[in-house]
């Protein structure tokens, strides 16, 4: 797959799962701080522009088989989520700056 530059999309709206959200919100409370951490999560979790996918048993064995099957891949369980979330709703187009997504065939942005 390749990049696409943002001027190629024209971006409606985000999905995102919550493994991704918790990564964030983690990463931001160590960074940052807790008031920015909960911040961050009720901006996400209040947002129309950003749909977040909880996984549930079928999309965490979805994203477990996908994680088993690339044991020569350095992929993480939440890359594994995200792929298989992606798989799921049709997303072809991912907004990262993780090369694994393109290993995985999807595009990314930006």
């Amino acid at each position: 797959m390749r990049k696409i530059a943002a001027r190629e999309t024209q971006i409606t709206s985000f999905v995102t799962t919550d493994y991704v959200l918790d990564e964030a919100i983690t990463l931001t409370r160590f960074a940052h701080s807790h008031g920015k951490a909960v911040e961050l999560a009720e901006a996400t979790l209040a947002s129309k522009f950003v749909n977040v996918v909880y996984s549930g048993e079928g999309l965490f064995s979805d994203g477990m088989l996908i994680f088993r099957q690339h044991a020569d891949k350095e992929w993480s369980l939440t890359d594994c989520m995200s792929f298989a979330t992606m798989k799921k709703y049709g997303v072809r187009t991912a907004f990262t700056f993780d090369a694994h997504f393109e290993q995985a065939g999807f595009a990314t942005v930006p």
